[in-house]
């Protein structure tokens, strides 16, 4: 009788851990499926219940779940995971992991990634080659511009934004339900409807309510625009369409003197493509909106349509492709002296949506310029909007603090000069190989709002956008000087025929004639820019990006005199643990110590790890090591602004203990190091 009741405890257990295994094998299968049709969501909280069930989850699986928390917005949770499963990626979700680096902030190891993925990616080798020029443009621009403070706010949106508008003397702005009583979608975010809060003079929010009990709608409101006397709003929408689908549409309503009724939905709408976040230009005749239809240039782009009366409106018309991209553009906002503000992801930026500006001239606007820090971030910077009143104070939208799961509304102001003097005496980075304007623009005067000119449903290329001369300034990277006589060959990029060669001025200008024949639409071009005893320099760009790589300037490193430099160029200092060795103090002493006599020469601190552990951690810890060392040498007497601390991790390894490798514990030590490398020199 024992032996059979043991013999049922062992078949019972057996039974239980097979039920297990079939259960965690249908959950997989179920998480599977909802990850191809791409609810990530859902997908997540499946695998992640499978994983605490004590079942381990497979490196396909896992890649998947780094996957789920990029397209949910989670950069960090997801960069970790993908530090992990590093050795595993290959194809695509090599490409999300360079993507993931990059909206990290860690442009260097982001470049490494996009050169690996392009080989593997050759359907995206375009898309990028604009990426790696991006964080390389990130890291010559990773300066605050001065005049500008931007804060959190205190508008409440409980994890997600929008967008916001000025209205009357509030702010409308789309945020969840403190108690969550309106539901999730499918994505496992609250739904958000409209809601108005009055501001003080400090822009202060002192009150919230719901906007108005007839905009209540089961999926979430958003992205909204006022006509001028704020009689009509337009608004964003998710509607379901034939087939089971949603779309995203954009509705108009009409206020009655008491709440707004008469929604309509726009005629420029369809079932076939999204439209999205309505922007009423200052004079009323414009509707600006994003599209993902077709005949545009990417993702989203902006459009525009003519506002006819009686709530009809013209043909669409796409702003074309100096606005934008491959990526995504999108929350377009037009200032009261004609200025388009929008977000993108396909400009050169810092990571993620960056926040741009662009000018509108002989019906074309163009001239797209990135807004800088701090109005952008390495996370998602969006929906900036300008108060009608006070062209000094406005609002943005970013997910910059925490994971990057959760938005929050900032405020932003333009200081006066009392106040930016205060400013400019914190530290900030230096500006290398791009030429600045130190002074700030004085603020716009308003003019009258040029009408975009009538086209067609198709975009069509204005031939009068491409420039019939290239003209820039060569500088030097010590103190911006001027590079005289030196020799600039401008050439096909797709031939390899010689167009011109030219040599730079006394002042470092040039000029280039441009060809009839090679002004045209995608024509690039090689420019190589050489002189003795500095550095060459060669850029490729499209034609379309001549005049603001012109503006920018070409820069050209001198080849250091070591006589001159080598006192502490190259110089390791070596640490232990989370600890700087007494040889290391003894060699910042020494770098202290030529900084001082040489107070014009600016240096990073470049911090490295051995290749074992956790991959994140190894990037914190190079990063926490480099400050430390940046700190010292502010303690004794160097300025902040000549010292640049930059972690990289385990990616740099000097000697052939790579990740997986056996080595000893002293070759693993080598690569605890920071190195000490001469950037720059300021004036």
């Amino acid at each position: 009788m024992e032996k059979y009741f043991k013999s049922c405890i062992v078949i019972f257990i057996l039974l239980l851990f097979v039920t297990e295994v079939a259960g965690q094998g249908a959950m997989l299968r179920r998480a599977d499926s909802f990850y191809e049709r791409g609810e990530f969501y859902e997908a997540l909280q499946l695998y992640n219940q499978v994983e605490e069930s004590g079942y381990e989850l497979e490196i396909d699986e896992q890649i998947r779940v780094a996957v789920c928390y990029y397209e949910l917005n989670n950069i960090q949770e997801a960069f970790s995971l993908f530090l992990e499963l590093e050795d595993y990626l290959g194809g695509y979700e090599l490409f999300i992991y360079a993507s993931t680096t990059h909206r990290f902030g860690y442009y260097e190891g982001a470049i490494d990634l996009y050169e690996k993925a392009r080989a593997q990616n050759p359907d995206l080798r375009d898309q990028i080659d604009e990426l790696i020029n991006s964080c390389e443009w990130a890291l010559e621009n990773d300066y605050f511009v001065p005049g500008v403070r931007v804060n959190p706010s205190t508008i409440m949106t409980f994890g997600q934004s929008f967008g916001i508008q000025y209205y009357h003397d509030g702010v409308v702005y789309s945020s969840a339900s403190e108690d969550d009583e309106t539901g999730r979608d499918r994505t496992g975010r609250s739904i958000l409807n409209l809601y108005y809060s009055d501001l003080d003079d400090e822009e202060g929010v002192h009150s919230r309510r719901l906007f108005s009990e007839n905009l209540v709608f089961p999926e979430h409101v958003g992205a909204i625009s006022f006509t001028s006397d704020y009689t009509t709003m337009y608004y964003t929408r998710s509607v379901r369409v034939r087939g089971g689908e949603s779309r995203i549409k954009i509705f108009s309503v009409i206020y009655d003197g008491n709440d707004w009724n008469e929604e309509l939905e726009l005629e420029i709408n369809s079932d076939d493509h999204d439209n999205a976040h309505p922007a009423v230009s200052p004079c009323d005749n414009y509707l600006y909106f994003v599209s993902n239809r077709s005949g545009g240039y990417g993702g989203t782009d902006i459009w525009v349509v003519e506002r006819l009366g009686d709530r009809r409106y013209g043909s669409p018309s796409n702003l074309g492709p100096r606005v934008n991209t491959f990526g995504d553009e999108r929350y377009p906002f037009i200032s009261q002296d004609n200025t388009l503000y929008f977000a993108s992801d396909g400009h050169y930026g810092f990571g993620g949506l960056d926040i741009f500006r662009a000018s509108y001239d002989n019906g074309i606007w163009g001239d797209v310029e990135n807004m800088m820090k701090p109005f952008n971030s390495e996370k998602d910077d969006f929906g900036y909007v300008i108060n009608p009143n006070d062209p000094n104070e406005g609002f943005l939208s970013t997910n910059r603090y925490g994971d990057g799961s959760e938005d929050a509304i900032f405020y932003v102001e333009i200081l006066d000069e009392e106040e930016e003097e205060e400013e400019e005496t914190r530290s900030r980075a230096p500006i290398v190989g791009l030429i600045v304007d130190e002074d700030p623009e004085p603020d716009p005067e308003p003019i009258v709002e040029e009408e975009p000119e009538t086209v067609v449903e198709e975009p069509k290329v204005d031939p009068g956008i491409f420039p019939d001369k290239f003209s820039s300034v060569v500088v030097s990277t010590l103190n911006n000087d001027p590079v005289n006589d030196g020799r600039v060959v401008f050439t096909d990029a797709f031939t390899g025929s010689e167009i011109s060669v030219v040599y730079t001025n006394r002042d470092g200008s040039f000029e280039i004639d441009i060809p009839d024949r090679y002004r045209q639409e995608n024509q690039e071009f090689e420019i190589l820019v050489t002189k003795d005893d500095f550095n060459s320099n060669e850029v490729v760009a499209d034609i379309l990006e001549l005049n603001e790589l012109g503006r920018a300037g070409i820069s050209l490193t001198p080849v250091f005199d070591e006589v001159d430099l080598d006192a502490i160029s190259g110089l390791i200092i070596p640490y232990r643990d989370d600890e700087i060795t007494s040889d290391g103090y003894d060699k910042l002493d020494q770098v202290a110590s030529y900084l001082a006599s040489n107070p014009s020469v600016v240096i990073r601190l470049n911090g490295h790890t051995e290749a074992r552990g956790n991959r994140l951690n190894n990037l914190n810890l190079s990063q926490r090591i480099a400050d430390v060392a940046k700190n010292y040498l502010m303690n004794n007497g160097v300025n902040s602004e000549n010292v640049i601390a930059r972690g990289y991790g385990d990616r740099y390894v000097v000697n052939h203990c790579k990740r997986g490798q056996v080595c000893s514990e002293a070759e693993h030590l080598e690569n605890r190091r920071i190195e000490v490398v001469i950037w720059n020199l300021n004036q």
